[in-house]
């Protein structure tokens, strides 16, 4: 009996290890000729297992045609099955490849989704940590960046978004061809959010792949272009709004974390519905 008991409770606390976490992202964005697009994005990640779902919606009739229409479109990495899953939910299609194939094609899948599309948001935990784009060259010279007026606010009050106490950082600048004014919100509870990363890391690396890279604040990447001296604020990104005044209508665009959650383990957030056609590969 003993023994029994003994079993019962190393399986109880099997299943409660057994666990995920759920992120819910929402971005809009409004640009000249593009028009309205929102983006709703969804996180799953477990143990050994990461899947991204986007819904893309376009406001402007002409470019959603010219995209095929609004959009759901995910992928998903399995490491015990050591293989990665395109799907488009709205054509019920998915295609699948393995890590060996990928590793074959130096770390980069062949299988392709939206993800291309999405515009890039803030996700590494180091204020310091440097995103490949820093060096790339942004097309103004020494002297424009000189010219560029800089400012930058970093709040001593903090708000609460989306559960979590955050500090805001407002930032401009300032040039002859307009205004960029950035607001982002930042939370140092970052334990759920490293997770999630950590899980798509490591599957990313299990292939031979490169991180995504991408950089944890705009503000500050902007900065570090324009070789600006700036005060960093520590945690990670729940929120943010940049705004581009020029002539034209301008440039806007929101992001915000909507829900992170842990939540028990359930083995069909990270598989294809069976309705799903098989194919090589999506259009």
């Amino acid at each position: 009996m003993k023994k029994l008991h003994i079993i019962l409770f190393s399986f109880s606390l099997t299943l409660i290890a057994q666990t995920q976490v759920v992120v819910e992202e929402i971005m809009f964005m409004d640009a000249p000729y593009v028009g309205e697009v929102t983006t709703t994005t969804t996180k799953y990640a477990s143990k050994g297992k990461f899947r991204q779902e986007s819904a893309v919606e376009v406001d402007r009739f002409l470019v959603r045609m010219a995209m095929g229409g609004n959009k759901i479109i995910g992928s998903i990495m399995d490491g015990e099955s050591a293989s990665r899953i395109v799907y488009n939910a709205k054509d019920e299609e998915f295609a699948m490849e393995t890590f060996d194939t990928i590793r074959e094609n130096d770390g980069k899948p062949k299988l392709r989704t939206m993800s291309s599309f999405n515009m890039r948001r803030g996700s590494n935990d180091e204020p310091n940590s440097n995103d490949s784009n820093d060096q790339e060259d942004n097309g103004e010279s020494d002297d424009q960046n000189n010219d560029n007026e800089y400012s930058r606010t970093i709040s001593e009050s903090v708000k609460k978004i989306s559960g979590f106490d955050t500090q805001k950082v407002v930032t401009s600048i300032k040039s002859e061809e307009g205004m960029v004014l950035i607001q982002e919100w930042f939370t140092v509870d970052t334990v759920l959010f490293k997770y999630v990363s950590d899980i798509e890391s490591e599957l990313i690396k299990s292939y031979g792949g490169t991180g995504r890279g991408n950089p944890r604040s705009f503000s500050e990447s902007m900065l570090k272009q324009a070789e600006q001296e700036f005060k960093s604020v520590p945690g990670r990104m729940v929120k943010y709004t940049m705004e581009m005044k020029d002539d034209d209508d301008g440039f806007k665009m929101r992001w915000q974390l909507k829900s992170i959650k842990e939540i028990s383990f359930k083995s069909s957030d990270f598989e294809v519905y069976k309705k799903f056609e098989k194919v090589e590969e999506l259009d």
